[in-house]
Formats: C-alpha cells, sequence, structure tokens
C-alpha cells in the first residue's frame, strides 16, 4: 500500500515538474536574419514554448553600453480563448524605428526576452537570444553629373553619376522601371552610367536617379530632362480567314495554349496572353548586360528594306470589317527580298537564340549596358547562345514564324527589356551628341575602354 502510494506520489510530482514546473526552456529564432538595419528594416522573431505555453515576449535593441529600448512586446494569458488553451508559439514583427527617440546608429544588438507559465519561468535569466547588428540610419549620397538630357516620349537617354563606396543598388527608376547603373564604366569607381528610356505608355513620367544601401536606406534625385512628346501612328491590320488558319492553330499548340473555341477567339488568346508571356520572356532574357558598352558608331538597319510599321504605332485589328483588338506595336517591321539576310545591327554577345512566342525564331543581341536588339520572325537562325558577333554580321534570314503575315524582319531595341524606338540608334549623331560625349566626359576604365 505504502508502495503504492510512494509510486503515485511520484507520478504526481514528475506529472506537476513537466506541466507546471517545466524544465524545458522557451526558444527564440529569427526569420531571414539580418545584419544591418535601417529605420524599416523587417526584423522578425519566432518564439515556441512545448510546455506551459508563452506569458511575455520582449524584443530589445540593445547599445554596446547594455543601454536598451524595447522595440515590440507581447503578453498572453495563462488561459487563451478558445482551443488550444496556451499559446506555444508566436511571431513578432517589427522596427527599429519602433525605438523612436531612443534610436541610435553603429553596433547593437537585437535581445528577444521570453518567459513562460512554468513555476521555473522566475529562475531563467537573461535573453533567449543575442543577435548583432548594425543600425545604420544614413542613405548614401548621390549626385547626377550629367545634364541637358534630350528625351523623346518611347527613346532613349543615359545619365553618369556618382554615389558613395555604401551603395549597393542604384540607377535611374522611370514610372514603374527601374534602369540599373554600371559600374567598371569609368576610372573612377564612384561613377555609374544608367541607360534609360521613357516608356511609350508613360508621357507623364519623370526620370530620377536612385540609391541604396545595404540597410535599405533610399536616396534619390530627379535628373534633369527636356521631354518631347510625340503622337504615335494609329494603324488597321485587317485579319483575314486564310491568315487564321495558317497561323492559329499551330502557335496555339507550339506555345500550350487553349485550343478550344473558333479561330478569332484562339488568335485573341496569341494576340493578348502569349504577346504578355513573350514580352515577360523579354525582360528576363534582358535582365542581364554586360557592363561596358559593347557597341560603336550608329547601328545598322536591315539593307534596302522598307518599313511596314513603325516603334509605338497604335494597331486596330479588324475581322469582317470589325474592331477585335488593340495593341501596341514595340518594333519595326522591315520588309526586304524572301530570305534576305539579317545583320548584326551592332556588335554584341548573342544571349537567346530559338522560338520566342509572337516573334517565331528569334535572336537576341546585348550590346552592353543594358541595351538589347532583337529580330524576331527568322526563317534561319545562324549564330549560337553565347556567340560574339561584329556589326553587321549574319545573324539569320528574314522569314513569316510567328504572328507574321509574311515574310519579314521585326526588329527591336531595347533597355533592360522596355522597347525603345530605334530610330535613335540608327543615328550616328544623336548617339554620338547624346550618349558618347556623356561617356566620353570622364576617363574610362581600362576593361571599358
Amino acid at each position: 500500500m505504502w508502495r503504492f502510494l510512494g509510486l503515485l506520489m511520484f507520478g504526481v510530482a514528475v506529472a506537476l515538474l513537466f506541466s507546471s514546473a517545466e524544465p524545458m526552456s522557451p526558444t527564440a529564432a529569427m526569420n531571414a536574419p539580418v545584419t544591418v538595419v535601417s529605420r524599416t528594416t523587417p526584423i522578425s522573431v519566432k518564439v515556441r514554448d512545448r510546455g506551459t505555453g508563452l506569458a511575455k515576449v520582449e524584443v530589445r535593441l540593445v547599445s554596446p553600453n547594455g543601454s536598451g529600448v524595447v522595440i515590440a512586446s507581447q503578453s498572453f494569458p495563462k488561459r487563451s480563448p478558445g482551443w488550444p488553451w496556451l499559446v506555444q508559439e508566436e511571431v513578432l514583427d517589427t522596427t527599429v524605428e519602433a525605438a523612436g527617440t531612443h534610436l541610435f546608429e553603429g553596433r547593437a544588438a537585437v535581445e528577444v526576452w521570453v518567459s513562460d507559465h512554468s513555476w521555473l519561468g522566475g529562475f531563467r535569466r537573461g535573453p533567449r537570444l543575442v543577435h548583432p547588428v548594425t543600425v545604420d540610419l544614413t542613405p548614401p549620397s548621390l549626385e547626377v553629373l550629367s545634364t541637358q538630357h534630350a528625351l523623346r516620349l518611347g527613346g532613349s537617354q543615359i545619365a553618369v553619376y556618382k554615389v558613395s563606396p555604401d551603395a549597393v543598388a542604384s540607377g535611374v527608376e522611370v514610372a514603374n522601371e527601374r534602369f540599373p547603373g554600371a559600374a567598371g564604366v569609368f576610372e573612377d569607381s564612384t561613377l555609374r552610367a544608367a541607360l534609360f528610356a521613357l516608356p511609350e505608355s508613360a508621357p507623364e513620367a519623370r526620370p530620377v536617379a536612385f540609391a541604396v544601401d545595404e540597410a535599405g536606406n533610399r536616396r534619390t534625385v530627379p535628373v534633369g530632362v527636356n521631354v518631347r512628346s510625340r503622337r504615335f501612328a494609329e494603324k488597321t491590320l485587317p485579319i483575314s480567314d486564310d491568315f487564321l488558319a495558317r497561323k492559329v492553330p499551330d502557335l496555339l499548340q507550339a506555345n500550350h495554349l487553349d485550343t478550344s473555341g473558333d479561330l478569332v477567339a484562339g488568335y485573341l488568346r496569341i494576340n493578348r496572353e502569349l504577346r504578355d508571356a513573350t514580352e515577360k520572356r523579354v525582360r528576363d532574357i534582358c535582365r542581364e548586360s554586360q557592363p561596358r558598352p559593347l557597341w560603336e558608331g550608329a547601328f545598322v538597319r536591315l539593307p534596302n528594306s522598307a518599313a511596314l510599321s513603325g516603334f509605338g504605332d497604335r494597331r486596330t485589328y479588324l475581322y469582317q470589317g470589325q474592331a477585335i483588338d488593340r495593341q501596341t506595336h514595340l518594333g519595326y517591321d522591315l520588309a526586304s527580298l524572301s530570305g534576305s539576310p539579317v545583320p548584326a545591327a551592332n556588335a554584341g554577345r548573342v544571349v537567346f537564340v530559338g522560338p520566342l512566342g509572337i516573334y517565331g525564331n528569334t535572336v537576341i543581341l546585348d550590346h552592353g549596358l543594358g541595351l538589347f536588339t532583337l529580330y524576331g520572325h527568322l526563317r534561319a537562325i545562324e549564330v549560337g547562345e553565347g556567340d560574339t558577333v561584329g556589326r553587321g554580321d549574319t545573324v539569320g534570314k528574314t522569314g513569316d514564324t510567328g504572328l507574321a503575315g509574311g515574310d519579314h524582319l521585326h526588329f527591336s531595341t531595347m533597355i533592360h527589356g522596355v522597347h525603345v524606338d530605334p530610330i535613335e540608334w540608327w543615328d550616328g549623331h544623336w548617339i554620338k551628341d547624346q550618349v558618347q560625349v556623356r561617356l566620353d566626359a570622364y576617363p574610362r576604365a581600362r576593361s571599358a575602354s
């Protein structure tokens, strides 16, 4: 009997130990740990307690001298409403901005103090987590050096600017587009060059230079521009039954699109969904560029060619006399003899070859500093990805692949995937006056010469 009572009391003691005394301490961990923080850098902490549940959590920012300020705090009742009764896991999100007037710069630590409802909780001293950080509240310095930027809607420009060494990203923003600056172009390591565009769809946008440091501190400076507005041509394109029959089934199947419905419905999927998907792929292909100019002089246009469509044409597509769609043409359609050799517009590196949605068989060249050219609807491709080409080298032959109604070349010029008017880049005087003069204003790095 006494033995049974002894075992029973021992069992109760063990149960009390693990349910109320609970020897297991709460734990804390950083979600996505950071080493440098600004006012708005997210700090996310996950706390857990496997026994009696969380009682209180405090996240503190502590200076090297030991003084600290609470930047997040939460208490948990022993019996929370609902089930489970105990809160055993929680995430606290905060920023050092919560320190208010006590905020400081320099070395610091994020400390997480956690208590639970255990009887032993009062004996546990010290934080559950100490994470060293550097508090940085000062944005990088930024100065735009180039001036008198003349810019057409749908056109190109280049800015030269100076940033402090703590900048980890910089460039020019126009509307929702970001054009990164290239380092290593100039002898001065703090100088950057950024080709940028004024998209044809954003007539009111104005360029702004930006610089961001590791902590996320950001500085912006307007880029002074003189913008020339323009009107784009309005064009109508009749869509015939023969064209639909020749193009729609193959393009739907080749691009894994829904083949249900009639040919007009299929054409609209191609002209909308596939067009959008194609441009997203172009953006991805043009994301990385050589950090120095590879081109020299004016860009070459397809010889002996006539322009069927121009950059920025507002197209209305007609079927049986009725408008069925509207799209903007982002390049030039150039027609010459069937199967004409297509020259590389300038020196560059081949970054894409193959089928590309509405453009059919396509070649894309990188000319450096974010400048790319695209050659679409080719019947034959004569270069490989990674090849280096010179100005005028043959990259393929004109054709009618993709959404082309007949043999021609679709030629596009892009800055980091944003289409710009090629007519400027076909003009050697424009390149010299608007681009080259800015690049030549400062000593060039040897690797960029």
